[in-house]
């Protein structure tokens, strides 16, 4: 048996019904398990997901049996929710392959699938972690802001991880670095949960990528992630890979409505129409409202003026400033 989860506050529980809904759709039989990490979700919300076969809700009582768990969350839960949620994942994973599952997915909950992925359970017969690239620009040339990402923020998303029995020990390393250190601090060479990622090919075995360019399209990926669209109507990616995952961030919101990425607007009107069901806001609208204001964290590319001024004061010294 196989099992798909995603982490949440209390007060998305739609997307993640959403997100069920789209797993169901192409495999009615994978388990699928919502960590709730307040602990606290609407009763009509609940309601729905009792209504439901194959889906579970998890809290932190749940995944207290691991200590990691419960210094996660004495060190983040309090004052740094996202922190908190980003370093559960691993946890989560490790909770399924000891329960009951050969391999498990864990996905964030803006991830919407459109196609289906069940060859990603499959290549994970053969791996214990499967990644997921960004796939974020090759070339310089051509969009030289996400190809500076590939070395700040890293060169797997931490909003997809897939893991088999054999990956625990790797989910074990991820979540001691989480609780180390979550932060966005490129100068210092963290990037949240995700940069750690970069470093388990070279400390684990059996570790591989999805090759897949139609897996985690996002904004960023635009580039070498090239979205065609054929005589039919069907878009593909890089006229040949089918789109299988989207991953619905504020600045993917901005690329379709705001910027170039136009082909991909029938897959945000299905998007917004999946959460409508369970409930009343507009994502397009919200994004309008609020969203389109919002800086992603991977736009932030900021040195202090402590260390500007550093910098200028030497510069000064050797003549090349002034």
């Amino acid at each position: 048996m196989d099992a798909i989860c995603t982490i949440i506050t209390g007060n998305y529980g739609h997307y993640a019904l959403a997100l069920y809904d789209s797993v169901e759709q192409f495999n009615k039989n994978v388990h699928f398990y919502i960590f709730v990490s307040d602990n606290e979700l609407s009763s009509s919300i609940q309601k729905k997901i009792e209504d439901r076969t194959n889906i579970f809700v998890l809290n932190k009582n749940d995944l207290s049996v691991f200590k990691l768990a419960q210094q996660l969350e004495q060190k983040y839960a309090i004052n740094n929710q996202d922190a908190y949620r980003w370093g559960m994942k691993p946890i989560i994973l490790r909770y399924l392959l000891e329960t009951n599952y050969a391999k498990a997915i864990y996905v964030d909950c803006d991830i919407h699938f459109f196609s289906d992925f069940n060859f990603l359970f499959h290549q994970l017969n053969h791996c214990n972690i499967l990644l997921s690239p960004h796939f974020r620009s090759s070339n310089p040339k051509n969009d030289l802001l996400n190809f500076k990402l590939n070395f700040l923020d890293g060169i797997y998303n931490g909003g997809f991880i897939g893991a088999s029995i054999g990956g625990i020990e790797a989910l074990n390393y991820w979540a001691e670095l989480c609780l180390y250190n979550c932060e966005v601090n490129r100068n210092e060479g963290f990037y949240v949960d995700q940069r750690y990622l970069d470093i388990l090919h070279s400390r684990f075995e059996g570790v591989d990528v999805i090759r897949h360019k139609g897996c985690n399209i996002a904004n960023w990926n635009q580039d070498d992630c090239k979205r065609v669209k054929l005589d039919d109507g069907t878009i593909l990616i890089n006229g040949q890979f089918p789109i299988v995952f989207i991953h619905f961030t504020n600045s993917f919101f901005r690329g379709v409505l705001d910027e170039n990425d136009e082909l991909l607007v029938k897959y945000l009107d299905s998007y917004k129409n999946s959460l409508l069901k369970y409930d009343d806001l507009d994502v397009i609208e919200l994004y309008y409202l609020k969203g389109k204001m919002m800086t992603s964290r991977s736009e932030t590319l900021t040195i202090s003026k402590k260390k500007v001024s550093f910098f200028k004061k030497i510069l000064k010294k050797i003549k090349f400033y002034g």
